[in-house]
């Protein structure tokens, strides 16, 4: 009897021993894939904050509309407000490079839109902190547009796999819309 209890213990140990190397490898394999393309898209890329910066170092100027756009190579699409009028710059999100400039026309469709940043009393910063204190995630795009006569920042927030519309009152801060995006 003792001895069919220490080869059932035994074998139990033995299935432990398995089952938490088995574990252990799978924990560390899915984590160092999900690492490793974490560093993929990331490797090398400016930050939005940096990229900002350095654009409006470089330009003299304030942005005012950014986006990333995830194509590849990623870029940053920018609007920046300079002395000579507003500017549309596409930045490599890598390398930090210019690879458009582009002065707006003041015939400009979206001059009017334009000119609104002016009298916006939410900053795009502080809309996209109220948008994501709404929808956790990551901001991907933000635009100052009007809609129904109401200055509004749109932002796109990726949360996982769900992607959110957020629309900020661009003069109270007010959150006006939250949908998911289908």
């Amino acid at each position: 009897m003792k001895k069919q209890w220490s080869t059932i213990k035994q074998g139990i140990i033995q299935r432990k021993k398995v089952i938490m190397t088995v574990s252990i490898a799978s924990v560390l394999l899915f984590g160092g894939a999900a690492g490793t393309a974490v560093y993929a898209v990331n490797k090398g890329a400016l930050s939005e904050d940096e990229a900002v910066k350095m654009i409006s170092e470089k330009l003299g100027g304030e942005v005012t509309q950014f986006e990333k756009d995830w194509d590849q190579p990623m870029t940053y699409e920018m609007t920046v407000k300079t002395e000579e009028g507003y500017q549309d710059v596409d930045v490599d999100a890598e390398k930090g490079e210019i690879l458009s400039q582009e002065m707006e026309d003041d015939d400009d469709e979206d001059m009017s839109t334009q000119k609104a940043v002016e009298t916006a009393k939410i900053s795009m910063d502080q809309a996209e902190k109220i948008a994501l204190k709404k929808v956790d995630g990551q901001i991907t795009d933000v635009e100052l547009d009007s809609e129904n006569g109401i200055l509004v920042y749109e932002l796109e927030i990726n949360q996982g796999q769900k992607e959110y519309d957020v629309v900020v009152d661009a003069t109270t801060g007010k959150v006006l819309k939250t949908e998911l995006d289908d």
